[in-house]
């Protein structure tokens, strides 16, 4: 048997064409995909439609309407009667009678389902935007019913050999996928490339097999096809297909469909897939597939409950499945909630994780408001931690354990409800129904609370009901799933966060070593050359006294007092080092001006410049202002970076500026630093605020110095709540940049190292 899978479009052109895929149905259920096309028109479409058969084709759009819709257009009740009259208008028209028809429902009513849309979790044959659904219909119908095909079960024709039959390639991706398919080009490519592979993949498996009963045959240039277009349009049509040869196999059983001579079902349609086959709405006479199977008559007083009950169990299924397959923690927490919500018919929810000791908000929504925070697709959360106390009904749940569902929270005595009242205030909203749910993990652990309110009314949605009460053992079981699946992402996280510091720690401990043999090195040089300068003048001056009896040397006691001086900078360069290693520096804050504490240091860097015959430029803004900081550690690193520019340019331009600037709620006094000298590498840049490091050995040699300036400077910044940063063009000029804030807050722990120790 000829099988087809077509995935529709309601505007087809070369761009966007009807993507098809030709298989062949071989004994023992081996599907062999034979290749694919592109229908780029209509006329195209059409001239498919009337290939000779035998041939059964799953298509991926709505057969029918709701049958509310159908009833409030006073249309005919059979789906040839109501398809032929609504394809006598024209695409316009139509549109404007589903516009006309939302129009008189209440407010934040959902658009109406038909059954199998509500059990497939399929959207609305009404619907116009995002996915046009509603127009995929108008043009898909007609153009079945024109082209006499059998279209099972709403217009079958038992001498027919041409069947069409409803597909929906989402209820098979769902198997194995999150979201597989880019809207825009490019979006969210890579990722949505390995949700293919997991799409593809899951159909080869041998678990797929045992459901569907079919051995997918797939050669390579159709492999990659199916995994390298961006769209998934070809990927879906052939689920299409599989859910097609999955019902020609099932033909003498209906093609899968409960009682498919139901009115209900002959006018609205089915869509076939094996998850919806055992223990649908039926009222046939036939023995069922498994006796344990029960079926049920969707004309019986229940209809409502069951309806719901088998939309439970299959959602159950699909959240268990996608959370499982789900490894980002943020969209994970945001799908929990969304399936949540879904599942529950909630208007609103919220989840909490717990950290230190508190419920945090990570997901809140709610639908009438139109609020959406946390996730990746929400805003940021603005909402403090809930404290652990038992007056609060979600900490209440956290603590013990224990489910809440209360049907009206400003009658529930139990616990203090003062947010939600506030929330209401501010908002003109009514929260009523609350259903609070512990997520535990597999090892019983509470790792969070999931909070639903406002349950609606399925008949009528801007009624709000309480929860039922076989909810809350459903929703436990979906929490725990939740919990499950949150705790294996965040163990993989810590597993790689694990490694990756092991790595790193281990590159540390390499370059430590490799840094204090350069330092040793350097040291030894340094230090010698004063000592030797020390001792030299030393007895110099000392043959000179005893000579001559002239107790001045001026110009030999310059030298001496100069090298002393260099040694003593370079030991209390050593001992600052030491003492933040150790964790024993402290910062003496205090309220200074910022102006006057510039104009000192350049008074006191004018010797420096002088040297190597550079010129200053100071920029500094009017209004400065005061800081509370460390006033001598900020002078310290103004005068480091001032040094090393003067250092290392030769008859150019050294610059200091300062600004204030705000950043949020904070004032920060920004100081820079720049000059026209030598410049730094990419890789230098890499490595300049390292302990010991230089830009090179011939850096060393050249201009001296042990390379601890910047990396204690940086220090310092640090520990007072801020940081240095670099640019450099190399052979130009580099430019720091030091950030501190206006008020520097006393930090009483160990400040961390440096940057690159952040998590």
């Amino acid at each position: 048997m000829k099988i087809f899978g077509v995935d529709f479009t309601s505007s087809p052109k070369p761009s966007k064409p009807i993507a098809l895929v030709v298989c062949k149905l071989k004994g023992g259920g081996v599907l062999n995909v034979s290749g694919t096309e592109s229908l780029n028109t209509f006329e195209e479409f059409e001239t498919f439609l009337s290939r000779k058969g035998p041939w059964v084709a799953g298509f991926d759009f709505p057969f029918g309407q709701p049958e509310t819709f159908i009833k409030h257009l006073k249309l005919p009740e059979q789906w040839s009667g109501y398809v032929k009259q609504i394809s006598e208008w024209d695409r316009k028209q139509f549109e404007q009678w589903i516009i006309a028809y939302k129009k008189k429902k209440h407010k934040g009513s959902k658009e109406p389902l038909r059954l199998t849309d509500a059990l497939a979790g399929a959207q609305s044959p009404l619907h116009l935007v995002n996915a046009p659904v509603a127009k995929m219909f108008y043009e898909g119908a007609p153009r079945l019913l024109k082209s006499g095909v059998s279209v099972f079960p709403c217009a079958s024709h038992s001498s027919e050999k041409r069947i069409a039959l409803e597909a929906y390639p989402a209820l098979v991706a769902a198997r194995f996928s999150g979201p597989y398919k880019a809207d825009q080009k490019g979006r969210y490519s890579s990722r949505m490339a390995e949700e293919r592979k997991k799409i593809v993949d899951g159909i080869l498996s041998s678990s797929f097999q045992e459901e569907f009963n079919l051995v997918i045959e797939l050669d390579s240039d159709s492999k990659t096809l199916f995994l390298e277009q961006p769209s998934g349009d070809h990927l879906d049509a052939l689920l299409c297909a599989i859910q097609a040869a999955w019902a020609w196999r099932r033909k003498a059983r209906n093609f899968g469909v409960p009682n498919p001579q139901h009115p209900l079902i002959l006018s609205e349609g089915w869509i076939v897939d094996p998850s919806m086959a055992p223990g649908k709405p039926g009222s046939n006479k036939k023995k069922p597939d498994n006796p344990k199977l029960q079926r049920f008559d969707i004309t019986g007083a229940g209809s409502g409950q069951i309806k719901n009950l088998l939309s439970q169990i299959k959602t159950l299924s699909d959240i268990g499945r996608a959370l499982s397959g789900e490894k980002d923690l943020n969209v994970l927490l945001e799908m929990i909630i969304d399936k949540a919500r879904s599942f529950t018919n909630a208007d609103g929810g919220t989840l909490y994780i717990i950290e230190n000791d508190q419920l945090n908000f990570k997901i809140v929504q709610n639908e009438s408001l139109g609020i959406r925070m946390g996730g990746p697709t929400g805003e940021p959360i603005s909402f403090p931690p809930v404290e652990m106390k038992q007056t609060n009904v979600s900490a209440y749940v956290a603590m013990t354990q224990k489910p809440v569902n209360i049907p009206d929270v400003y009658r529930y005595a139990p616990f203090d409800f003062t947010g939600p009242r506030k929330f209401d205030s501010m908002t003109g909203y009514r929260t009523k129904s609350m259903l609070v749910v512990p997520m535990k993990n597999h090892e019983n652990k509470v790792i969070g609370v999931l909070q639903l309110l406002n349950a609606r009314n399925q008949e009528n949605k801007n009624q709000v009901v309480h929860f039922a009460e076989d909810y809350v053992e459903l929703v436990e079981s979906l929490a725990s799933q939740a919990a499950v699946a949150i705790t294996h992402v965040a163990l993989l996280e810590n597993i790689k966060k694990g490694y990756a510091d092991l790595a790193l720690a281990r590159d540390r401990a390499l370059e430590s070593s490799r840094s204090k043999s350069q330092f040793l090195a350097n040291m030894s040089h340094e230090l010698r050359t004063p000592m030797n300068a020390i001792i030299g003048y030393s007895e110099m001056l000392l043959e000179e006294m005893e000579e001559r009896n002239l107790p001045e040397l001026t110009e030999d006691l310059e030298k001496i007092i100069s090298s002393a001086r260099f040694l003593l900078e370079l030991i209390n360069d050593i001992l600052d080092l030491s003492k933040i290693e150790a964790g024993k520096m402290e910062i003496h804050l205090e309220t200074f001006d910022i102006t006057p504490l510039l104009r000192e240091i350049v008074v006191n860097i004018q010797p420096l410049l002088n040297k190597n015959s550079n010129r200053l430029e100071t920029c500094f803004d009017n209004d400065l202002g005061k800081m509370f900081a460390d006033r001598n550690r900020v002078k310290q690193t103004i005068m480091n970076l001032l040094s090393n520019a003067c250092k290392f340019t030769e008859d150019g331009t050294v610059g200091l500026s300062s600004q204030r600037v705000k950043r949020g709620d904070v004032e920060w006094i920004l100081f820079s630093v720049r000059d026209t000298g030598i410049g730094l590498t990419e890789d230098q840049i890499r490595h300049i605020f390292q302990e010991f490091k230089q830009a090179d050995s011939s850096t060393t040699r050249k201009y001296g110095g042990t390379g601890l300036g910047l990396s204690i400077s940086r220090r310092f910044c640090q520990m007072m709540g801020g940081e240095i940063s670099v640019k450099s063009d190399y052979g130009k000029g580099s430019t720091f940049t030091i950030q501190l804030p206006e008020k520097v807050i006393p930090f009483s722990g160990h400040p961390r190292r440096r940057a690159s120790d952040r998590a």
